[in-house]
């Protein structure tokens, strides 16, 4: 990126400084946990810290040069224009695939840097004025200075994964670590700031930027049957009719749709259903929906004129059609909710989306409008239209990638069969006794290999059927030969058994340390059934028979034990990594019940809008696609060209840290309802 050269000689001088910054938080870091206040409520024993401390001695000088080589890597990366990869035919491996792992790494970087800006708050504040006047900009941009934390919040677990410690060693420097970098970095950074204003720099002055008040959730959940005729009960009819009466240009709007609502007289109106009739308080009370509905904020503009557009279309369904109070579910409902979810995503880079959206939609309104007895059916035809227009709009996207999205579909299969296959050998297991290295095998890595080739070929595939008669093949040719002929037969088995095992092995790309293991000891076993001859037999002694019982008795006992347990084996296609425990800094575990998580990501369907920290930094996406097990997902971020896949669990792992959200917490509905009840909690007293 060019940079005027004011700006060029404040970087270099600051870039000068990071071999200096490295080894003083490597110096602090063991300083802490060198202190006497560094016990056991830091570390689970005093073993674990000194394991730490022992390889941080050992690779000072490894782990110095390692954070200052990731510090400026991470700078420069900060520094080059983001560059949208080519998404023609991409692959898996080219899409980076967000698993466990990594969601536990983003949990760790914004976890520093939460403590960086709670600690360096109005230091790095400052730095970011001094960098907005040296790039010669007139708005402050937190982007804009390249040595913001998340440079240092990802260098420092960049740093800290290549030491080979143990997890819960890397925990704990980490623990410690960041809190010795934040308190770094704001001493760091007030030095920056000192020498800019003693080369007679002045920051870019601040202005304040008045932000809407948000509007407190009230204890009225729509989501819940009868919530808006509950309202009708709560709210007393003089606040709802008498001085607390709807804007000017909504009330315009009722006036109109009463004015064509047709007469009860007429010979074209239809009957309305038992009970009901254009009940005023119904009417008010729509009114001021609507009246909320328009001025929200989180809208667009553009969305804010189709909700007004549409409001005589809703009333006259209200006043036909009882069970708009009854449910959200209401496809009317469920029309604005849509449209304004979609179109509240898309600002920035995608606010051109935003205008072929509303092209779409504005007809669609405009026939909605015009109809002068509108039913539930009408908002349900438009609202599968919007629904098709954002599920082509996704496809259309994805197409660049739909390598990796058929890799993905793969991978999802791979995930469903696992848990059949892995019962399906254990059954096998039990009715014979192998090794343990072999039991891992078949119960692991070989189960990788069942399900790939069953979600890669039809299950009727001769290649399947090769794959799962390995497992009895392998089994059969551990059992001790009892004849020459079964010798014999064995010897003639093993050259085809071995080749299917090594095919297997390579499809899943089993690390050849793992391959070279199991092959070995294949092997030993192997050769010396084909080596020994079998032993001539006789009769045993009764001594002998009851002495064999016993011992048969005995092994039994030893061997009963196992049931063989579910194992999370690494899926070295996808990432698919298990937990490991973060107790990081001094925060207690996320309080998110299991449950409330899996329902949020089951909630999510294609056009969903999200924000994600993602490589330490917030970004906007919409879902585009998920597996049909929701084992996997792909969303299009806010910054254009770049795609993100991430795994069930790394989504929860985020959703759990408060890491992923929902771009609304409320939508179109529930803000209009919250908002009506503070409007009238204000003007009239509580309710």
């Amino acid at each position: 990126m060019a940079h005027n050269p004011h700006y060029l000689k404040h970087i270099q001088g600051v870039m000068a400084r990071m071999p200096t910054l490295a080894a003083q938080w490597v110096s602090l870091t063991l300083g802490a946990l060198r202190a006497s206040n560094t016990d056991l409520a830091l570390a689970n024993d005093r073993r674990l810290l000194f394991q730490l401390m022992e390889s941080l001695q050992s690779q000072r000088k490894k782990l110095e040069d390692q954070f200052a080589y990731q510090i400026q890597a991470e700078i420069e990366s900060a520094d080059r224009p983001s560059s949208a990869t080519s998404l023609d035919n991409m692959r898996l491996d080219q899409l980076k695939l967000v698993d466990e792992s990594e969601a536990e790494k983003e949990i760790e970087i914004s976890r520093t840097l939460q403590l960086i800006d709670l600690k360096a708050e109005w230091e790095l504040r400052e730095l970011q004025a001094f960098a907005a006047t040296l790039q010669g900009e007139s708005t402050l941009r937190p982007e804009a200075n390249i040595f913001r934390p998340t440079v240092f919040a990802r260098a420092l677990s960049n740093a800290t994964g290549d030491l080979g410690l143990s997890a819960g060693e890397r925990n704990l420097l980490l623990r410690i670590g960041a809190k010795m970098l934040a308190e770094l970095l704001r001493n760091f950074y007030a030095e920056i700031c000192d020498g800019l204003r003693d080369q007679g720099y002045t920051p870019l002055a601040y202005r304040a930027v008045t932000m809407p008040p948000r509007i407190p959730a009230s204890d009225i959940n729509v989501t819940q049957p009868g919530a808006l005729q509950s309202l009708l009960h709560r709210i007393p009819s003089q606040h709802l009719m008498g001085r607390a009466m709807p804007a000017p240009v909504v009330a315009a709007s009722l006036d109109h749709a009463l004015g064509q609502l047709p007469s009860q007289h007429s010979p074209n109106a239809a009957p309305p259903p038992p009970g009901v009739r254009a009940d005023p308080q119904t009417v008010a009370l729509m009114s001021r929906l609507f009246e909320q509905m328009v001025k929200d904020e989180q809208l667009q503009p553009a969305v804010q004129s189709v909700i007004a557009q549409l409001q005589p279309s809703v009333l006259r369904v209200a006043i036909h059609d009882p069970r708009l109070l009854r449910t959200d579910k209401h496809p009317a409902w469920r029309f604005m909710n849509e449209v304004a979810s979609y179109a509240n995503g898309h600002t920035g880079p995608k606010q051109s989306g935003l205008s072929s959206f509303m092209a779409f939609v504005q007809p669609l309104v405009q026939e909605l409008a015009q109809n002068t007895r509108p039913q539930a059916v009408q908002f349900e035809e438009a609202l599968h239209k919007v629904q098709n227009f954002i599920e082509l709009r996704s496809q259309a996207e994805l197409q660049p990638t739909q390598q990796a999205v058929t890799e993905l579909a793969i991978a999802d299969q791979r995930q469903a069969l696992k848990p059949i296959l892995r019962q399906q050998v254990a059954r096998q297991l039990a009715a014979t006794k192998v090794t343990d290295r072999v039991k891992d095998f078949l119960s692991g890595p070989w189960v990788d290999v069942l399900a790939h080739t069953m979600a890669t070929h039809d299950h009727d595939d001769a290649e399947v059927q090769a794959m799962l008669g390995t497992v009895d093949d392998l089994l059969m040719s551990l059992q001790r030969p009892a004849t020459p002929e079964e010798r014999h037969t064995l010897r003639r088995a093993l050259p085809g058994l071995i080749e299917r095992l090594q095919k297997g092995m390579a499809l899943i790309d089993l690390p050849q340390g793992q391959r070279d293991a199991i092959l070995d000891e294949l092997m030993i076993i192997h050769s010396r059934y084909l080596r020994s001859a079998p032993k001539p037999r006789r009769e045993p002694t009764p001594e002998e028979l009851v002495r064999q019982m016993q011992d048969e008795m005995a092994q039994e006992e030893e061997l009963e034990p196992e049931p063989i347990q579910p194992r999370q084996e690494l899926d070295t296609n996808v990432g698919s990594l298990p937990t490991v425990p973060m107790s990081f800094g001094d925060e207690a575990p996320s309080d998110q019940p299991v449950a409330a998580v899996s329902e949020w990501v089951d909630s999510l369907h294609k056009g969903s809008w999200c924000k994600l920290l993602l490589q330490g930094q917030w970004v906007s996406a919409h879902l585009l696609w998920f597996s049909a097990n929701r084992q996997f997902f792909m969303f299009s971020s806010d910054h254009a060209g770049r795609m993100h896949s991430l795994t069930r669990r790394a989504l929860e792992r985020l959703r759990a840290e408060g890491l992923a959200t929902s771009l609304e917490d409320r939508n179109l509905m529930q803000r209009a309802v919250d908002s009506l009840l503070q409007d009238l909690d204000t003007n009239t007293g509580p309710l």
